[in-house]
């Protein structure tokens, strides 16, 4: 990712668009993206990939307008150099983040290319008098009404990005004795244009003569010697960069004043023809590389924000969303993911022709919008009320088809001006909207056959599962009789045939594991009535040599005698006794002590409930496994360990209308506590 970011930050227009989609309300979360670093992380490759193939279409195949053109390399350059010296700034002064002192100088001139789109030939008009960039900017707000600091500045709040950035960009080009008084990014940033304009060695130039450089020792705390150091250091970065991008001229700092060289281009003449040719050409390219990109992408929600985000860079249009087909009836609704409109995800749309303008686009397989002279149907009170939801003056709707079938519909809201300025674009967006289909049927096609796959696989686990339990039971009924045989033999008086009866009990209780596995059922649990206590016992008779007295390990106990029982499901109490015993003794393999308690009359949410209580002296759990306790770990975590018994002992202690708790302290050891509830009229 830090690769990838480096590599978007090379050009700040691209960089503009990755800030904006990532801080659009469908991805931003709680806090403001201020660094590329942190915006990469937060688009994913996946989307980052398709917003840069539609910029690099749009920039090859866009036409522009009138025979000006400009070769930007010289912005490129000088936005880079800033960039690069502001952070270097910040890394000296270390009191602002790095990354944001960069974002800022590498967009401190954006509003230039937004002034160059959108007032293309009078601000081309200004840019040939190539002027210095601080006396550029008095001249634009006489003959534009504005200046480039200003809609820079409007442009990052219209971001939501962080107002000192907004403020940085703004006060760029503010005279010496304002700029003293603002905050540290904006004199950071003011300092750097400077230095990076100044052609000369700047420890050779007086002050008298340049009071804006002492202005700058100033502001930075450096003198011109230390300044000229990290220039030098800067500007060689930036020539690196510059050369292996094969952009040299923009590695030069003696670049003209204004950043933008304009020259004269004659197009040719194109006819029918070549127009025809270059729409194919340009669809052809724009359906491989997005086609390719959407493939990649791992649910419907991706590929419906990614398609949003590319038609929003493709077509200069903001108000998106999609109606897409139900699977089980002939009816339109609004695709829940983030950024689609509550409203829409609310709205069913039947497939008539008279029913809607949407409809009708849905089963005509045709564009239609609701500021054509003739439409296929009427505008509805349901257009209206999705022309509300997108906050537009009208709708243009889109068909969403394969050639399979139709999937839905995109729907751009937009205004009568948008509609006239992409009029001519409705058979590109056409296309873009099958693609979008395609991508989508494609996607839910090749979920299917996961799910076939997957469904196939679990079929053959259980089949599996059936062999092995039916097998397993044989040695367990043989098991079983053989134990009556020995009980037999054996006096009234002997004490191992209590535990013999413990032992049975067992078999019994895997021979009901095994049931539920070749059933494939959940067990269904019983309501005995348990004296917990005797159950204790019962288990200590079995395990109790084997897990601890075996392992050098001191059991105690401590049971409550006046415990009332409760009800619940044996087996399962069992279970979970077992699993957390086995958990303590492993807890401590050179030995240690295990305390086992029963207490009565806990309460808990207002009702009396019965614990039981087990502590080790073991080294106490990790504070990473404490906070995922109950869940199955990572079997990467720790060799051998799954943590699946914790997580089947909560679910049992959950079904037996409980609750289980845990204390950990490293070197401290662990306690466990387990609260059933109390059966109706104990004592109620």
């Amino acid at each position: 990712m830090k690769e990838l970011a480096s590599l978007v930050g090379q050009d700040p227009a691209l960089s503009a668009r990755f800030l904006t989609v990532a801080n659009s309300p469908a991805l931003r979360r709680d806090t403001e993206i201020k660094s590329l670093d942190h915006c990469m992380v937060v688009l994913g490759t996946r989307l980052a990939r398709t917003l840069a193939t539609c910029l690099a279409i749009q920039n090859v195949f866009a036409r522009t307008s009138g025979k000006a053109q400009y070769d930007i390399a010289g912005f490129w350059g000088h936005s880079l150099r800033v960039a690069e010296l502001a952070r270097a700034f910040a890394a000296k002064m270390s009191c602002i983040d790095l990354e944001e002192a960069f974002l800022s100088g590498l967009l401190h001139n954006v509003g230039q290319l937004l002034l160059l789109g959108g007032v293309g030939e009078r601000y081309g008009d200004l840019l040939r008098l190539r002027i210095d960039e601080a006396v550029l900017c008095d001249v634009e707000g006489p003959v534009l009404g504005t200046d480039h600091a200003v809609v820079g500045a409007w442009l990052v709040d219209q971001w939501k990005l962080s107002s000192f950035m907004s403020d940085a960009i703004l006060f760029h080009h503010k005279p010496v004795e304002e700029i003293i008084d603002a905050d540290v990014l904006s004199r950071i940033i003011w300092a750097s244009q400077i230095v990076s304009s100044h052609n000369e060695k700047i420890y050779l130039a007086h002050n008298d003569q340049r009071p804006d450089l002492a202005a700058v020792e100033s502001l930075l705390g450096l003198d011109l010697i230390e300044i000229e150091t990290i220039r030098g250091r800067s500007f060689e970065n930036v020539a690196l960069l510059a050369a292996a991008l094969g952009v040299a001229e923009a590695a030069d700092p003696k670049t003209l004043p204004s950043p933008f060289i304009p020259f004269e281009n004659i197009r040719p003449m194109v006819n029918e023809a070549h127009s025809q040719m270059e729409a194919v050409v340009r669809d052809m390219a724009l359906m491989q590389s997005l086609q390719q990109n959407m493939s990649d992408l791992c649910n419907e929600a991706e590929i419906l924000l990614a398609v949003r985000e590319s038609a929003r860079i493709l077509f200069g249009l903001g108000r998106i969303a999609f109606l897409l087909l139900q699977p089980d009836k002939p009816a339109l609704t609004g695709a829940n993911f983030d950024g689609q409109p509550m409203l829409l995800q609310r709205l069913e749309i039947g497939l008539d022709h008279g029913h809607s303008l949407a409809a009708a686009a849905a089963l005509g397989k045709k564009a239609c919008s609701t500021f054509d002279g003739e439409r296929p149907a009427e505008v509805s009170l349901v257009d209206v009320q999705i022309a509300r939801a997108l906050d537009s003056e009208g709708l243009l709707y889109v068909p969403m088809c394969t050639r399979e079938g139709d999937v839905g519909v995109m729907v751009y809201g937009l205004s009568a001006a948008q509609f006239a300025r992409i009029r001519r674009h409705l058979g590109w967006m056409t296309n873009f909207a099958r693609l979008a289909a395609v991508s989508l049927e494609s996607w839910r096609e090749k979920r299917d056959k996961e799910q076939k796959i997957e469904a196939d696989l679990t079929n053959r686990f259980e089949q599996q599962a059936r062999k092995v339990a039916h097998e397993a039971g044989n040695p367990l009924g043989i098991i079983k009789n053989y134990l009556k045989i020995v009980n037999r033999k054996l006096s009234d008086e002997n004490d191992v045939s209590l535990e013999l009866d413990i032992l049975r009990e067992e078999i019994d209780r895997v021979s009901h594991i095994l049931l539920r596995l070749r059933d494939m059922t959940e067990a269904s649990p019983t309501t005995d009535s348990l004296d917990i206590n005797c159950v204790i016992e019962g288990m200590l008779a079995l395990y109790g040599e084997t897990l601890f007295s075996s392992c050098g390990i001191t059991l105690e106990k401590s049971l409550d005698l006046n415990l009332p029982p409760v009800r619940g499901d044996r087996d399962s109490v069992k279970q979970i006794l077992l699993n957390l015993w086995k958990n303590g003794a492993e807890a401590m393999p050179n030995g240690g002590r295990f305390v086992i308690s029963t207490h009565d009359n806990v309460i808990l949410n207002a009702r009396a409930h019965i614990e039981i209580r087990l502590r080790d002296s073991g080294p106490g759990m990790p504070a990473d496994v404490m906070q995922r306790l109950f869940q199955p770990l990572d079997t990467n975590r720790r060799p051998g360990h799954s943590g699946i018994g914790l997580s089947i002992t909560a679910a049992l202690v959950e079904r037996l209308g409980g609750q289980i708790s845990c204390k950990s302290d490293a070197g401290a050891g662990t306690s466990f506590s387990i609260l059933l509830p109390r059966s109706k009229g104990d004592g109620e």
